[in-house]
């Protein structure tokens, strides 16, 4: 898969004079800026304005000086693959299509310098000292392997961040979780967005299992969690607020989405409850979908459609 890289950093030519001189003294150590400790991995589809403002609150972080930022562009096809010129600092991947969030996040990470990774899209903007706070929290408690803020909507609200691991009973519908004081909260399920995990453990399971498309990943990197005895926390005293996304998408587009994340849901099941119950839960939405008369997205799911760079509608 081709990937376009550009990566803002000053490049110097080399004359034939040079090469023959003696080489220049190794810098002191103690002048050497320190290596990044956590990297900021932003993954962005079509959402240039959102993009801006999210880099530009990273930028404004406390801890800017031991942070990467990377940005993982899906394909876009609106202004963010301009925006490199505006954020001489920040690493852009740009993917040729959109391959869903799995891929586009197993990718960065690969990149990746920081030993922490804080997941997030671009309609969440943090506050200076929003990552600084979130690292000395998760780098206190050594049982947890990934910490969240709250994640607050424009009027300060909190959104939809947590909830119970899906199950033959739940299948995709899963209740959400409410934080109901400013006390940690330890959750089975966290979504990525606003997510700070350790890499370690994430590269410990091989990262992520590229079988999920645009939905599932955080459900099956928190499933490991757990399953390791460690945990998620949720800190509802550190908050991030989200804006809403402007992308309208076509009836075409909602049904491939709305089939990924059946997809999504089988796979789990299938992994964690055993092969039945995975396709079960598959033959069950298309009979939904057959009944409800909703045939785009019964064609997707008879296609075994997801997110994946071979759908053909834009998303």
């Amino acid at each position: 898969m081709p990937l376009a890289v550009k990566k803002n950093q000053r490049t110097e030519k080399v004359t034939p004079a040079q090469i023959d001189v003696e080489p220049s003294p190794a810098p002191d150590p103690e002048q050497q800026a320190p290596p990044p400790k956590v990297t900021a991995l932003v993954y962005s589809y079509d959402n240039a304005a959102g993009l801006r403002r999210c880099l530009a609150a990273l930028e404004a972080s406390t801890v800017r000086a031991v942070m990467e930022i990377i940005v993982v562009d899906k394909g876009s096809q609106d202004e963010s693959p301009t925006l490199d010129s505006e954020f001489p600092n920040t690493t852009f991947l740009r993917m040729p299509r959109n391959f869903g969030n799995t891929k586009a996040l197993n990718i960065g990470m690969r990149t990746a310098v920081g030993d922490l990774m804080f997941f997030l899209p671009p309609e969440i903007e943090v506050a200076p000292d929003t990552v600084g706070l979130l690292v000395n929290r998760l780098e206190a408690d050594q049982e947890a392997v990934a910490v969240c803020p709250l994640i607050v909507d424009e009027n300060g609200r909190p959104v939809e961040q947590a909830y119970r691991l899906p199950s033959p009973e739940t299948g995709a519908d899963l209740p959400p979780v409410t934080i109901a004081s400013e006390s940690p909260a330890t959750v089975e399920y966290a979504i990525f967005q606003a997510m700070l995990a350790r890499k370690y453990f994430i590269r410990g399971i091989n990262y992520l299992d590229d079988r999920f498309g645009e939905f599932g990943a955080d459900a099956e990197l928190c499933y490991q969690i757990r399953r390791a005895g460690r945990v998620v926390q949720v800190i509802p005293e550190i908050k991030v607020a989200r804006s809403q996304n402007s992308l309208r998408r076509s009836g075409a587009a909602e049904n491939l989405l709305k089939a990924d994340r059946i997809h999504g849901t089988a796979v789990y099941l299938s992994k964690h409850y055993g092969f039945v119950s995975g396709l079960t839960f598959r033959i069950g939405a298309i009979f939904k979908a057959l009944a409800g008369f909703r045939f785009g997205l019964l064609v997707s799911l008879l296609g075994g459609s997801k997110v994946d760079g071979s759908q053909g509608v834009r998303l």
